[in-house]
């Protein structure tokens, strides 16, 4: 079940986060983007009573951008992160989003292939993007017609 975050889940998404990232936000940030941050959605992935996912993504006008999403390493390829993105992208269409942003690593091919699955496309490159590890980044994007 996707539903959308609540205080009581940081803890979890916060282990998610840092486990899933070499920069993660802090479990502060977290908890301050969900309380205070009116233009960012937050979801998790639930199942079984355990949050095994979750993302984030922000919302201003007709534009949206997927911030950050994670699936617990220990149920990766279970075909989480497509019932992930298909909630995302069905929630824009309900919103009347017309382009959806993300960045991905370069080397994240596994991500990149169902990012394009739900038809996103690399528009441009963001050269270290990421600060601590010197990766270049893709900016891809998806329009609505």
């Amino acid at each position: 079940m996707i539903r959308e975050m609540n205080v009581c889940d940081v803890d979890r998404v916060y282990e998610i986060e840092n486990d899933s990232f070499f920069n993660s936000w802090s479990r502060k940030t977290l908890l301050n983007e969900l309380l205070n941050n009116k233009l960012t959605k937050h979801f998790v992935y639930e199942e079984d009573g355990e949050i095994k996912a979750f993302y984030e993504a922000g919302f201003i006008i007709d534009e949206s951008e997927l911030k950050t999403i994670a699936v617990d390493k220990r149920y990766q390829n279970k075909k989480i992160g497509t019932k992930l993105i298909e909630h995302y992208i069905h929630l824009c269409s309900n919103n009347k989003i017309k382009k959806i942003y993300l960045e991905v690593r370069v080397k994240n091919t596994f991500a990149i292939k169902l990012y394009e699955k739900f038809g996103f496309k690399i528009v441009a490159l963001r050269k270290n993007y990421y600060k601590k590890t010197n990766e270049d980044a893709y900016l891809m994007l998806r329009e609505e017609k």
